[in-house]
């Protein structure tokens, strides 16, 4: 990989981190519970994060991603918060894999029939991540207070 990819990789690991902390020491109420007209709550923001990663990435290598998570943030409630956790790791484990399969920033992936570089496709996962990320922050903060990267 080249140094670009490393970074933007790295980047990337941050923000994933820091939405798996918006979660640690949740009940499974609280990981569902809404405090917003929107119905967002930080477990439907996992299941959807989980579907960015399987779809963004997974399209690239389709023979190493199985499809995971769900665009929608409505996470059925026979889902423990255990799987969700292991499904988004898991999804980003593989992302990892098939980011360093291309390697190169440059490089053309196809996704959704389009063509594009690994770079582009980097920064759109990033840009969508860190977007959930900071609504995780405020949907922490208001059902325990708790801030913080």
């Amino acid at each position: 990989m080249t140094r670009e990819v490393d970074e933007l990789r790295e980047t990337l690991d941050r923000l994933r981190a820091a939405v798996l902390r918006k979660l640690a020491g949740l009940s499974e109420d609280d990981a569902r519970r809404s405090t917003v007209r929107s119905g967002t709550n930080l477990a439907g923001l996992l299941q959807h994060l989980t579907f960015v990663e399987s779809s963004w990435l997974g399209e690239i290598r389709p023979d190493l991603m199985a499809a995971r998570g769900h665009r929608s943030m409505d996470v059925d409630a026979s889902v423990p918060l255990r799987t969700l956790r292991a499904e988004y790791r898991a999804a980003c484990a593989t992302s990892d894999v098939i980011i360093a399969a291309v390697g190169d920033p440059d490089a053309s992936v196809t996704r959704n029939g389009r063509t594009r570089d690994l770079r582009s496709v980097l920064l759109a996962v990033i840009e969508e991540t860190a977007r959930h990320a900071g609504h995780a922050d405020i949907i922490r903060e208001q059902i325990d207070g708790r801030t913080g990267r």
